[in-house]
């Protein structure tokens, strides 16, 4: 409840995703409030998770086919205050969380709103999204020499949680 954002760390295969996901199915009441996005190696933008305004169509906005857009404007709708909302990033840090994630990261800060674009509710996007106290972002990263490592702007915004088994765990 402290932030809303943590990250599991861990060794591939540890029971990072299954636990997130668990804990998620746990308090929603249907699967409308749940968004699970693997993170893309290529990812060097937010349009992944956000969407962009059609470079052709000044009145359309493309939606990501991540569902991430989707699941912000649920949570925001005064209906839904008092639902859980939970978007889980597997492995973040296959590419560089700073890229696809910094507009996330500065509304964390600011609590200003995620500017979209300048159309006026085509396609029913708004021209801005919060993130709203409902919503809760549950992040895994793996620790290994096929990730990267994160800043710490992205630290800071979070709460780490480092799963960790010693050679006497694994024996027992």
């Amino acid at each position: 409840m402290t932030k809303p954002f943590v990250i599991l760390s861990g060794l591939a295969g540890s029971g990072k995703t299954q636990l997130a996901l668990a804990f998620a199915k746990a308090l929603i009441q249907d699967r409308s409030q749940l968004c699970t996005v693997s993170v893309g190696a290529d990812w060097t933008n937010r349009e992944p998770l956000l969407g962009y305004p059609n470079a052709l169509d000044s009145s359309k906005y493309v939606r990501p086919e991540s569902g991430v857009l989707d699941l912000l404007i649920e949570a925001n709708k005064p209906t839904n205050s008092g639902k859980p909302y939970f978007l889980i990033l597997d492995e973040m840090n296959m590419s560089y969380v700073e890229r696809y994630f910094a507009d996330f990261l500065s509304a964390m800060e600011s609590h200003e709103p995620i500017k979209l674009w300048s159309g006026a509710d085509g396609d029913n996007v708004p021209s801005s999204v919060k993130l709203p106290r409902n919503l809760y972002i549950i992040g895994t990263i793996n620790v290994d020499e096929t990730t990267y490592m994160f800043s710490p702007k992205v630290l800071d915004r979070a709460n780490v949680i480092e799963f960790k088994i010693s050679g006497n765990e694994m024996n027992e």
